[in-house]
């Protein structure tokens, strides 16, 4: 539990500097952006929206805090689950709660910096050439069942030491 603890503090804290850092950035730089400035890619990684209100220079924070929120309350509601089935013990609904609060603290991350190359690409009005453009899904269904593995794992290990306990 002290490594769940310790993964959910770092991976929060991680999710909300990236986010926050690029959003100052973005006020600091905000008056450098061009008349007309790109907001939205294709999937070539070329502009395809573009805007003249310097309010949608923020469109990738709206996504990333929201997306940041909404994780943050299905950890919490998955914290809260009583029971998540008849056929389950106690201490498997434990684990059961354990997989999906670290799955979230992971998605947490995932979009954060997904957010972030958006939003840095935004303010140097670049093209998005980043092998992550065309691959994010395919990196987030490859990096799930990674950190399932590892959050069941850690269950493993928690219930092992309360058997040995009793």
């Amino acid at each position: 539990m002290k490594l769940f603890k310790r993964v959910h503090i770092a991976s929060n804290v991680l999710a909300l500097v990236m986010l926050t850092t690029f959003l100052v950035w973005t006020f600091c730089t905000l008056s450098d952006l061009p008349q007309k400035f790109g907001i939205h890619y294709d999937i070539d990684g070329n502009f395809d929206i573009y805007s003249e209100n310097r309010v949608m220079a923020f469109y990738p924070f709206f996504a990333g805090y929201g997306l940041f929120v909404i994780f943050s309350l299905l950890s919490f509601a998955a914290s809260k689950i009583k029971k998540v089935g008849g056929k389950y013990k106690e201490n498997e609904t434990e684990g059961i709660r354990l997989v999906i609060r670290f799955l979230c603290d992971m998605l947490k991350l995932c979009w954060a910096v997904f957010w972030a190359f958006w939003s840095f690409h935004v303010i140097h009005q670049s093209r998005w050439h980043f092998i992550i453009n065309r691959n994010f899904t395919i990196v987030l269904v490859l990096a799930l069942p990674l950190f399932a593995a590892i959050a069941a794992d850690e269950v493993r290990k928690h219930k092992m030491r309360k058997q040995e306990k009793t």
